[in-house]
């Protein structure tokens, strides 16, 4: 009989939101030390992709903006996987809405920005948008004016990323990532439970509206009232851009929960819905990717769940769905 190994659960914050890493309990200085490669992990993300620290390597290549700029492996990494979900949805996804977003108000780290009316001047621009990346030689060129924001696809990367670590490089052999509410999950909970992961209500966050089990995967959260100021002028903004307006979205779903094999993409899809809406969103989403599967709130408040033929019912649990919706096989 094999005995099961206690969990151990460590909690931080880092890029301006809660971080948890969950592993088998071991002896306590392989705990302690997989807490600080938990923690310099996510310190090297942001130093890296941060558009809020000027020296961060982000910032460095916007600033170079029209010039070949040498970068980081990871960098190529996280810019040609933006370029794939871009291509992928239809430019819906877009790294390009660092402009839109200081329009909208949200230029500084939101720590500071939720606190105070956010006061900018112009509207968002429509530039010729776009990057020219070349794997071989890592680097970037940048169209002339245009500047990147990595913050629809970083923290989902930075928690997958950081799960395979501790799985390949350290041995975890179950364990799981949360990122804000992005979760990457390997193992199950035990050699007989899956994860147990709740979605939260967009509107009451204490409380949960599903739970999903999986033993191996991901499930990421968008959410148009995760990141929401006020704006001097125009009122309540939220950082969900539409590259179509450039502008904060303003479709009919509030919040979409995706859940799939890979984090990054699940955390690139989950905004897509949010910002093409219930129809437009489903659909496309069913096209490019039709083993995901979607839990999403509509603006009137109804529940739509997108689920696979072929899943078993138990892997969602919630005490109502307004709307079933069978993806095709």
């Amino acid at each position: 009989m094999q005995l099961e190994v206690p969990l151990h659960v460590y909690r931080s914050r880092a890029m301006n939101t809660d971080i948890e890493a969950v592993w088998e309990r071991q002896a306590l200085r392989k705990s302690t030390s997989l807490e600080k490669i938990v923690d310099k992990w996510f310190q090297v993300v942001e130093q890296r992709f941060s558009r809020f620290m000027p020296d961060s390597e982000l910032s460095y290549l916007n600033r170079r903006s029209g010039s070949l700029t040498l970068v980081s492996g990871a960098m190529v990494e996280v810019l040609s996987l933006a370029d794939t979900f871009h291509i992928q949805t239809e430019g819906i996804f877009s790294p390009f809405v660092y402009d839109a977003l200081h329009a909208a108000g949200y230029s500084q780290s939101y720590d500071i920005v939720k606190q105070a009316d956010a006061v900018t001047s112009g509207g968002p621009s429509f530039g010729a948008y776009s990057m020219t990346i070349h794997p071989g030689m890592k680097a970037v060129q940048l169209h002339t004016g245009t500047r990147l924001d990595l913050g629809g696809i970083v923290k989902g990367w930075s928690a997958e990323k950081l799960g395979d670590k501790l799985k390949l490089t350290y041995g975890v052999r179950r364990g799981l990532v949360n990122a804000g509410g992005d979760v990457q999950v390997w193992g199950g909970s035990s050699a007989q439970e899956p994860w147990n992961i709740g979605i939260s209500s967009p509107w009451h966050p204490e409380e949960e509206l599903a739970l999903v089990s999986l033993r191996d995967g991901a499930v990421a959260t968008s959410s148009v009232y995760g990141r929401r100021w006020n704006h001097i002028k125009h009122g309540v903004q939220h950082h969900l851009i539409d590259p179509r307006t450039m502008r904060p979205g303003r479709s009919d779903v509030v919040q979409c929960s995706i859940v799939g094999d890979s984090l990054i993409s699940c955390e690139s899809w989950a905004k897509v819905i949010c910002l093409l809406g219930l129809e437009r969103g489903l659909a496309l989403l069913q096209a490019k990717c039709p083993r995901m599967e979607a839990l999403i709130v509509s603006k009137t408040g109804d529940l739509h769940l997108l689920r696979r033929h072929q899943q078993e019912k138990e892997r969602w649990e919630t005490e109502h769905v307004d709307f079933i919706h069978e993806a095709a096989n």
